[in-house]
């Protein structure tokens, strides 16, 4: 379901942009540097932040495919049940530009571990809900965890991988192990929903989790904590009106699109969502640390393409949603079945991502972005056209595979590009800002066409209202690609 987390970039990046390490080394004091480390001890750091990857995505998947059974057995109102996506990629969006920041100025390696350690302890509440406010809420917390999960992983893979081929090895095969979690949260999550319930799904991340929270806090080396008097600040003012503008947001999007953009409760929170983040913009601009500098904005092709990105998760989390429910809703197949469905989805992402990490960076950056999306469009396209329960093999695989492979190259080509107009010592912030916009677009993009097909999944037009709303959802961002032409 996910392209590889991280572009194989090629050339002398480091010696063009400066060391990483050496602009954040107040915080990165290893006692134990990475040229001393066995070759067995980075195989353990490697495969302890591979597997947070892997269970990160794993979370997400599996819930898409509980989603059904959880709607009934919880009794979710019609229009509200993707909130169980949404409320963790929403908080996933919102707290991850203060937990790299916060990584920045401790360690990466404390927050790594609290963040391993929240999604697990907190898969036991959700687990255990009791109706749909408990599991939401929870699932929002979990969110949390995941966002200092993931820049404080590419921090530690940047600072026991040095080497740029080590490097570029390890982005690879902590990108597919994303890919191998979509594949075994699909069966997975379904096996359990159908044999057992989908609150196991999350039991199972807790016994998982958990130990390996653990763990990693001895795999990974000592670290040193900068003294207080050297440290950075954390620009809490910014932190919280980023996070209530962003919920605001969204928030405003789900009730809009469920009861009418006319009420006052909507047009309300609009109003100050737009506050907030108008207000996050001064004050980046005032503080003396800011957690995200507005020059950032004029770095090259940053701007168009923090939107563009959008677009990518947008169309994975739809898409994989909206199968799930057609397999499950429409066909009357159990939640195993529509599990084992969308399994081509996770395997051609488990074979491009690696391939288009090695082979993107020898094409042009230009054809990358407007390619993959033109190549987006021909898969939902097929998906447009299976407007038959018999079109399963014969469009919904072949539009899976060409989706993905699509999807996998507008994913590297906008990482790679944005990446590499970020300054010297703004590559941490670029990179959770840019994993931030994925997070917008797959929360605005559940959120809107969760409320678009609510209520339509029966009768014989059913199948083809699905192709069309997700061709709509998927392709109405696909023209900017044209315009993002970097030179």
């Amino acid at each position: 379901m996910y392209p590889s987390s991280c572009p194989t970039l090629q050339g002398n990046h480091d010696e063009e942009k400066g060391s990483t390490k050496e602009i954040s080394s107040n915080a990165v004091d290893v006692s134990k540097g990475p040229t001393s480390l066995t070759p067995l001890r980075k195989i353990l750091i490697l495969s302890i932040l591979c597997a947070a990857q892997f269970f990160d995505i794993f979370n997400a998947v599996a819930s898409i495919v509980s989603l059904p059974q959880i709607s009934e057995d919880l009794n979710f109102k019609p229009g509200t049940i993707q909130w169980i996506l949404s409320g963790y990629t929403l908080t996933f969006a919102s707290f991850m530009l203060v937990a790299g920041r916060i990584a920045d100025i401790l360690h990466p390696k404390p927050v790594f571990t609290a963040g391993f350690l929240v999604i697990g302890i907190l898969s036991i509440p959700v687990g255990a809900s009791v109706n749909p406010i408990m599991a939401v809420i929870f699932r929002a917390l979990q969110g949390i965890g995941a966002a200092m999960n993931v820049p404080s992983a590419m921090a530690l893979i940047s600072l026991y991988f040095s080497e740029a081929d080590q490097r570029s090895r390890a982005y690879a095969i902590y990108g597919a192990s994303g890919a191998v979690g979509n594949v075994l949260g699909v069966v997975v999550g379904g096996v359990l929903t159908a044999s057992a319930s989908w609150r196991w799904v999350y039991y199972l991340l807790a016994i998982a989790m958990s130990p390996l929270a653990v763990a990693s806090w001895f795999i990974l080396p000592t670290h040193q904590t900068p003294p207080s008097t050297s440290r950075r600040s954390v620009d809490w003012p910014g932190v919280f009106s980023l996070t209530a503008g962003l919920t605001l947001f969204v928030f405003a999007i789900t009730e809009g699109s469920a009861g009418g953009w006319k009420s006052a409760r909507v047009i309300v929170t609009l109003v100050l969502s737009i506050v907030l983040l108008t207000t996050f913009l001064v004050i980046e601009r005032i503080v003396k640390d800011p957690a995200f500098p507005t020059r950032t904005w004029s770095n090259k092709n940053f701007t168009p393409l923090f939107f563009y990105a959008w677009s990518i998760y947008w169309s994975i989390f739809v898409s994989e949603m909206q199968l799930v429910e057609i397999f499950s809703t429409l066909w009357h197949e159990s939640a195993l079945l529509s599990a084992v469905r969308c399994i081509p989805m996770g395997l051609t992402a488990v074979i491009a991502s690696p391939l288009v990490g090695t082979y993107a960076p020898r094409l042009s950056r230009r054809f990358l972005l407007v390619g993959g999306q033109i190549i987006s469009v021909a898969g939902v396209v097929l998906f447009a056209l299976a407007d038959t329960r018999d079109k399963y093999w014969s469009h919904i695989v072949p539009g899976m595979i060409v989706d993905m492979v699509g999807l996998s190259l507008s994913y590297v080509a906008c990482t790679t590009v944005v990446m590499e107009g970020a300054r010297p010592g703004e590559e941490g912030v670029v990179g959770a800002v840019m994993n931030t916009a994925y997070q917008i677009g797959a929360t605005i993009g559940l959120t809107g066409e969760y409320h678009l097909d609510s209520g339509r999944w029966s009768g014989s037009n059913a199948l083809v209202f699905f192709s069309r709303s997700v061709y709509y959802s998927c392709s109405q961002q696909q023209p900017a690609a044209g315009c993002i032409i970097p030179a």
